[in-house]
């Protein structure tokens, strides 16, 4: 394996996109994934949305680069399996309610009184401690709580972005906080419990820019429209585009390229100041200005001017936008069970490598037998723990 997380092993005991998609992020940098499932149809999201052969788009994405196996934790002998994979592994993470893996006889103090160097990963919704800790949770319910859909608001209604986003923020902070961990114990050699809660990471992901009139508190403090609350697209003669003008020069720039260098010395928008307090007005002219040309030719003048300019693409459209097919950002994959995928690089490179390719999506306990044998059990054994529904 390649990458520079080679060599570091990660036990999975999840579902869906909070923990799954941090693990995934993990296995392109090189890490190894055992993803532990249940021996009664395993992660849920294998049937969420688009699927083949009983596995959906977004379980592909979510657990390329991973092995598979199923595990009855209600019996001894699995429970056994699990922590012979655990005394020899880097990283352990769960995504399940506060004291859940612990009543399953995984308890944090255990883990790591077995195996000191474990760094043991806790990811919930709500963390360990506070009223909500012990509730239920999904992407949507933080997106609530967190300001995302507060945020989001059209004609006083809040909306959700139809988007993971919540969870992939989670994610995100999750991968990252083990990355952190890892650094530390190779200064000390320790492992360590490192929690995440999903509605702190999309707090904290949040506040410098959508919490802005939250973070002064001094009655002095001078207090602005918030600009995100003035996001929008504009409508084109044929289509929609994004226009970004966001200093004084860029905006006398767009105004000249689409013909109204009127609206630059126009006295409500001739400053960011101005323009700041005239929003509305700003941006009702602005759409005005752009809805005379069509998408290309708003987009060309825009461009020609150095001001930021793109057109609104549809989710179908971003795998063959040009850039995106230049820098071979979103690729076509064969996999063994689903057929043709695409499937987009990460964000990262490591001198110039792209790092881990990811092997495919595992099957449900595809990796079973694979994995039982490298911690020395006989086929013989094996049968007899899959006729006794220990393993799936």
């Amino acid at each position: 394996m390649s990458g520079p997380l080679a060599g570091i092993k990660i036990v999975e005991l999840a579902q869906m996109i909070a923990v799954p998609g941090a693990t995934h992020l993990l296995a392109t940098q090189g890490a190894e994934i055992i993803k532990v499932e249940n021996t009664t149809g395993g992660d849920d999201l294998r049937m969420y949305g688009s699927r083949k052969n009983n596995m959906s788009g977004w379980f592909a994405n979510a657990n390329a680069g991973k092995r598979s196996i199923g595990l009855d934790l209600s019996q001894k002998k699995a429970k056994e399996i699990l922590w012979a994979f655990l005394l020899e592994s880097d990283v352990f993470i769960e995504g399940f309610r506060p004291g859940a893996v612990a009543r399953l006889g995984f308890s944090v103090e255990d883990a790591m009184e077995r195996n000191p160097s474990l760094i043991y990963v806790s990811s919930s919704g709500f963390g360990s401690t506070g009223p909500y800790s012990g509730r239920p949770v999904y992407d949507p319910v933080i997106q609530a709580l967190s300001g995302w859909a507060g945020a989001q608001k059209a004609d006083s209604t809040p909306n959700l972005i139809r988007g993971m986003v919540a969870d992939k923020v989670a994610a995100l902070t999750t991968s990252q906080a083990i990355t952190a961990a890892l650094f530390a114990r190779n200064l000390t050699g320790k492992g360590q419990h490192v929690e995440v809660s999903m509605l702190e990471a999309n707090i904290a992901f949040n506040w410098p820019d959508m919490m802005m009139h939250e973070t002064l508190l001094d009655e002095d403090a001078l207090h602005l429209p918030n600009l995100l609350n003035s996001y929008q697209l504009f409508s084109t003669s044929d289509g929609w585009v994004s226009v970004t003008a966001g200093t004084d020069s860029q905006w006398e720039a767009v105004c000249s390229a689409l013909d109204r260098i009127d609206l630059a010395t126009d006295e409500r928008f001739s400053s960011a100041s101005n323009r700041s307090k005239n929003f509305t007005d700003w941006y009702q002219a602005f759409d005005e200005m752009l809805s005379a040309f069509s998408t290309e030719e708003a987009v060309e003048k825009c461009q020609l001017a150095d001001v930021p300019a793109v057109r609104v693409l549809d989710p179908a459209e971003v795998a063959d936008d040009p850039h995106v097919v230049a820098v071979d950002s979103v690729q076509v994959k064969e996999h063994p069970v689903i057929g043709q995928i695409r499937v987009p690089r990460q964000g990262a490179t490591f001198n110039g490598d792209i790092g881990q390719e990811p092997s495919p999506a595992p099957t449900y306990c595809e990796h079973t037998d694979e994995l039982l044998y490298g911690i020395g059990f006989t086929l013989e054994e094996i049968t007899k723990l899959r006729d006794s529904g220990t393993i799936s």
